[in-house]
Formats: structure tokens, sequence, C-alpha cells
């Protein structure tokens, strides 16, 4: 029986696998003709139950995809997937790959549109950038993405930048856009999203231009009668910039070295322009028939010019260039360059004027481009050596690490030359010019700056720096002289803090030492279990001497206490200024807590500012005085009544509702002061005494009012939602 058993594991194994290969080659022998991929995205948001006519938006999407669906069925050489948005949750990262990309079975994807439900928001922008994701990076044909929409972005995304992101990256191959339903205003704010790949922008009002959207759509994808090339004399791609018009108007802009398109039958103007140099070619009388490729070639007249710098021993450095037209003033191009940059010109005189980036030091060097030439143009930079010798107060050596920055130094925007780090000398080579050096010492970090350094062209400079260092030792304790952990900060003097320059920071209970560079400091002392902090202002450290400070923590004690609705307690928070708070804007302190909590704070007086989630409410306690070894409680009360709005129940499921009240009349309090919402048993709020009016509303867009609801402390009102049914 053992035997049988085992047996029957194994031929069950046996019997899955040759079912996953047979699936596996089928799909790869499918892909062998396959030339597109399409991913369609459906906007499945809860706007899609809008009317249409006689129908809702959602109804005709289902009629127009069902005819498509057909159609891209009935084609060879194609793979599509299906996408969709807002049909599950109000989740702004509401999107799921429904059907992946692969062989179309038309039943299956018309059968899962029918039974779309919408129902959430509309997250564009992040549909776009994980439906990229959908796509095989290894396939090399085109990758389409068809989104179909009836609104705008919903979810603070930004599908402009998404859509141009895939476009420069290659990720995807075109973004069409269907906009649904949407006003001249809405479809204007939608173009943003084809156009970077050159996809259409189609606007459609009911279920037949929806259709006709479709097809249009597909036949681009799948169809290009029109066939733009870019190259120069020698038969070299050449980026170009493509604009197809009719009667005066532009029908199509793209970018590539080839553009490729389906535009319907007609005569067009195609103007071709070479993205480097703006050399323009125009096509005119360009006849277009659906069944023919219209194929043209833009030849353009270019060189090239290939431009390096290098340093006295002929190692590339990073330089500038500008490059004129031998007559002009007037810069046509620039750009940096770390090794051979290559750029293409039209035939012609020039001059450029290349600078090294660390140095400032420039030269101008002229050249002639031919059509078809390339052009190489070396530009040597002589250097200087500079050498830092950093020692401690005895002469020893210490290791440092150095960063040369070109002078004058912009903490915004530094121009580092170049780094190095060791112990003894430490070399640089560099070309000439001025410069300001940051030197740190690794022990410590501490930190010496040597300002307008002049290197000269084959000639060595050496720089001494002395780290000769004294000692700072802090001492924290409480009120009965015991040790605290205390966390320090050690600042150049005088302390900014827009911009504060941090010297160096410890911590740790008793004794917390600093070795430092001579100098005077504003040190800030934070107590580890209560966050208290004192300051210690204008500490001068010297050489070889050692400094001990002593912080004292002498601290009172706080105890905070809150109930809220039936008198139980709540969760509150509490915010500590120094008092008048109007006075002083920082928090010295805060804490959280449910019911009650006890914290530590310096002597003093103080403001507390309390609140609660629960209603929600603020109060404030002015002029707390708080004595070194006291202790002050205090007990807040936040009166509050409850709402419970129970859902109305179908077939055993209860409706997903949204609860708001507002302040009554509603009509002159424009918000609410408190929502929530959900299916479960009841949905609650808390609210303070007063009167409201409460607001019910379903996904469905059904709603009901109920007027003038007056609530005391603690009084509890419940209520079944009905919808006139």
């Amino acid at each position: 029986m053992v035997g049988t058993k085992r047996l029957f594991r194994f031929l069950s194994l046996i019997f899955f696998l040759m079912v996953f290969l047979l699936s596996a080659i089928s799909w790869a022998e499918s892909e062998e003709g396959v030339s597109t991929h399409i991913e369609l995205i459906l906007d499945a948001s809860g706007s899609m139950w809008s009317k249409l006519g006689n129908t809702t938006r959602i109804e005709a999407a289902r009629e127009a995809l069902g005819s498509i669906v057909d159609d891209l069925a009935a084609r060879k050489g194609i793979a599509v997937g299906l996408r969709v948005y807002g049909h599950r949750t109000n989740d702004c990262k509401d999107t799921k790959l429904e059907i992946p990309i692969g062989p179309l079975d038309g039943g299956k994807m018309k059968a899962f549109i029918a039974g779309i439900k919408p129902k959430g928001k509309t997250p564009i922008a992040y549909s776009l950038l994980e439906g990229a994701k959908d796509f095989d990076p290894a396939f090399e044909g085109s990758k389409v993405i068809i989104l179909v929409t009836d609104g705008l972005e919903s979810c603070n995304g930004d599908p402009c930048a998404a859509a141009k992101e895939l476009a420069d990256k290659g990720v995807v191959s075109k973004i069409h856009v269907v906009g649904f339903g949407l006003d001249k205003k809405s479809m204007s704010q939608l173009a943003c999203i084809p156009k970077p790949s050159g996809g259409l922008l189609l606007e459609a009002g009911n279920a037949a231009e929806l259709s006709k959207a479709f097809d249009e759509i597909v036949k681009s994808v799948l169809d290009s009668n029109l066939e733009v090339k870019g190259v120069d004399s020698k038969g070299r791609g050449v980026s170009i910039d493509v604009t197809v018009m009719k009667d005066g108007d532009p029908v199509l802009e793209a970018s590539g070295e080839t553009v490729r398109e389906n535009l319907p039958e007609g005569n067009y103007l195609v103007r071709a322009v070479a993205a480097a140099t703006g050399e323009e070619i125009l096509f005119e009388g360009v006849d277009l028939l659906p069944d023919k490729l219209t194929s043209l070639k833009a030849v353009f007249s270019s060189g090239i010019i290939r431009i390096r710098g290098t340093d006295g021993t002929g190692k590339g450095i990073t330089v500038s260039c500008e490059i004129f037209a031998a007559d002009s003033e007037e810069a046509l191009d620039s750009f940096i360059c770390s090794d051979w940059e290559m750029k293409a010109l039209l035939p012609g005189s020039y001059r450029a004027k290349v600078g090294a980036s660390d140095s400032g030091a420039a030269t101008v060097i002229e050249f002639e481009i031919k059509d078809g030439e390339k052009l190489d143009r070396e530009v040597s930079f002589a250097q200087g050596k500079l050498i830092l010798d950093a020692k401690d107060s005895k002469g020893k050596a210490v290791y440092i690490d150095s960063w040369v920055y070109k002078a004058p130094y912009d903490k915004d925007s530094p121009e580092e030359a170049d780094r190095n780090g060791g112990t003894g000398e430490v070399p640089f080579t560099l070309v000439p010019g001025t410069y300001d050096i940051l030197v740190r010492e690794s022990n410590t970090s501490t930190e010496q700056w040597l300002k307008g350094v002049v290197v000269e062209g084959g000639k060595t400079i050496r720089k001494e720096l002395s780290f000769a260092q004294g000692k700072l030792i802090l001492n924290a304790v409480d009120s009965k002289g015991k040790p605290l952990y205390v966390d320090s900060w050690v600042y150049k003097t005088p302390y900014d803090k827009d911009s504060p320059e941090e010297v160096d920071r410890n911590c740790g209970t008793g004794e917390v030492p600093f070795t430092l560079v001579p100098g005077t400091y504003d040190i800030l002392v934070q107590e580890g279990n209560t966050s208290t902090e004192q300051w210690l202002k204008g500490v001068i450290v010297e050489g070889g001497k050692t400094l001990r400070k002593e912080v004292l923590f002498a601290q009172g004690t706080v105890k905070l206490s809150a109930n809220g609705f039936d008198g139980k307690p709540v969760y509150f928070y509490v915010d500590v200024y120094a008092s008048p708070a109007e006075d002083n804007e920082d928090v010295l302190h805060n804490d959280n807590g449910e019911g009650e909590f006890v914290f530590q704070i310096v002597p003093g007086k103080y403001d507390l500012k309390i609140r609660v989630d629960q209603t929600p409410a603020v109060l404030w306690e002015k002029d707390v005085e708080v004595a070194a070894g006291g202790k002050i409680e205090k007990a807040f009360s936040f009166p509050a009544a409850r709402v419970r709005i129970v859902p109305p129940k179908k077939a055993n499921k209860r409706d997903y509702i949204y609860v708001s009240a507002f302040l009554s009349p509603s009509e002159e309090n424009g918000d609410p002061v408190a929502t929530d919402s959900g299916d479960g048993e009841y949905v609650q709020l808390f609210l303070m005494p007063g009167t409201y009016d409460l607001q019910i509303k379903t996904d469905d867009d059904r709603e009901m009012e109920i007027k003038g609801v007056e609530l005391g402390e603690n009084e509890k009102f419940t209520k079944e939602a009905t919808f006139g049914e």
C-alpha cells in the first residue's frame, strides 16, 4: 500500500511538470510571431457610474471594449493584457494587473470587463508606473499602453511626469489616451500624457465614439503607413524631431532616429529637424494611403567634433566647453565633458572656449567642420602640486581627510576639485588656480579651512597644519547629585540655528569627554530621560588643557489625566511651552498617552496645550509653575456625545456608507467637523455637545440627511440609514 501511494505521488508530479512545460512551450511558440504587446488600462473609479445618455459610462465602456477585444482577438502578432484601477477599494494604490499580457482570450477578457464594478479613486500616475512593470523587459517589439479614463488624477500623483519618465527611459513605445465624457479643459490637461511618447489623445462622448477611438488607436499601433528616417551623409543615424501637418495644422509630433506612424489617408507636409544642429528638411505633398508604407529619408549635412581635456601627464580631466560660430559672440552650445564629448555641427568654421572645471583655467581653440567629417581636439592643462602636512601639538603626524574646492567655496553649490587622505604628507595634483581646502583630523573630526591657496603649473606648494588640542569633560547630575545620561552637541561659537557648525557630539552617563582644537564653543546638553535641554554658551577650550563643566538638571514632576465620553479615559496629547506661549513658539516638551501620563521637567512656569483626537478638541492650561522636586497634578475633561449610524443591510451584507457631521445649519458651515465610513455594524462619530446636521452617502450616490440633531454631554444617538427604500 505504501509503495502504491508513492507511485501515485510520483506519477502526479510527472503529470504536473508535463502540463507546465507544455503550457510554457505553447506561449514561447506564440511569442515568436508577436511584434506588439498592448496593455489596456481601464478606469473603474466611482465616477464611471455617471449617466451617459440612457446608459452609464461603465456600460458604454463595456460595450466598446467588447467590440475592440473581438477585433484584437482576430489579429495576429499581438499580445494583450488588462490592468484596472479603482474597482476594489477607495485606496490610491488600488490598481491591479487582472489579465497578464499574453495571447488574447477574448471571451475571458470580455467576461472580466462585464463583471467590473466601479468604486474608488483615479490613480493615473501610479497605474502608469505599475503598468510599465507588466511588460517583459526582454521583449524587443512595441510596448503600448492604452489608457481609458473618465476623470483626472485624484491621488496627488503626477501623470505628466510619469509618462515622460517612461518615454525618456524607453520603457514603453507609446502611451495612448482616450478621455471618456470629459470637457475640453479636462482633455487639455490629459494631453501631457501621450505627448512624450508621440501617442494619440482622443475624445469620446458615447459608446460609438469610444469604439471609434479604440479603432483609431489600434490601427496606429498595428499599422504604419509613414516612416521618416534621419541620417547624415555617411548613412549614420541622426536623432530628429518630426512634425506632420495637414491643412496647416500639426497632426503628429514625434522624435527619434526613425519615426513610424499610421495616419488617415490624405496629403501631408512632413518636417524633419536634426535635434543636434537644428537643420530642417521639408517633404511637401506627401500622399499617404491606408495600406501602403511611405518611407522618407532625411539626409542632413553635418560633421562631428570631439573634445577632451587633459592634465600635463595626458590624463583626462573634466572641462567645460562653449562652441561659437567663427564670426559670432553668441554660443551655439555649451556642455561639460569628462572624456571625449561628441557634438554634431553644420559644416563651417568654429571656435570653442574650453575651461578646466576645477581651476577655471581656460583656452580657445579654432577648427573647421566638413560634411561627414569626424574631428578630434585635445586640450592640455599643465598641473601643479599641493602637499598638506598635519601634526598634533607634539609635532606627531596625524591622519587627515582633505577636500579641495574651487575658490571661492560655495556651501550651496561646492565645486570639488579633488580629495585625498593619509598620515603625514597628503599630496594633490591640480590644474593651476586658486582653491579653498577643508582638512579634517580623523580621530576627532576637527576641521580647519585653508582659504585662497594658489597653485601654479609645474610648481609644488606645501602647507603645514597644527591640530593642537584640549579636553572638555561634561558631568551631568540631578538635584540629588546622581549622574544622568545625556546627549551633547558641540557647536562653533556663535551658534546659528539656521546654519549650525557642529564640531563634535558625544553621550554617556557621568563624565562625557570631548577632544577639541582650541577655540570658543556653544554646547547643547540634553538629558536622556526627559529630553530637557541646557545650553553652555561661550565655553573656551585651550590647547593641552582640560576643562570640566558640571551640568545640573534639577527637575519637577507633572502628572496629567484626561476623560472623554461617559467619563472614560481618553487618549490625549500635551505640548509644553514656556509661559506665555504667545511669545515662545518652540515646544519644550511633548507627550501622549491613554488616560494619564507623567513626565519630568526643569523648574519654571509653563503653558500646556492639551488636545484629543476623539472629538477633536483643544484646551489650554496657563501659568503652570513647576518647582524643583515638586509635583503638579492636572485633570482635564473633554465632554462628548456619541453618534452611531447603522448601514442598511441587503442579503446579509451591509452597504458601505460615508458619514459626515456639520455644525447646524450645514448651509452656513461648509466643512464637516467629523467624518468616518464603513460597512460594519455601525459607523461611529464622537462630537462635542451641540446641534448638528448629519449627511450619509453610499458609493452609488444615494444620500440622506438628518437635520438639527441636538446632542448633550454623554448623550448617545443611534439611527439606521435609509435611502427611501
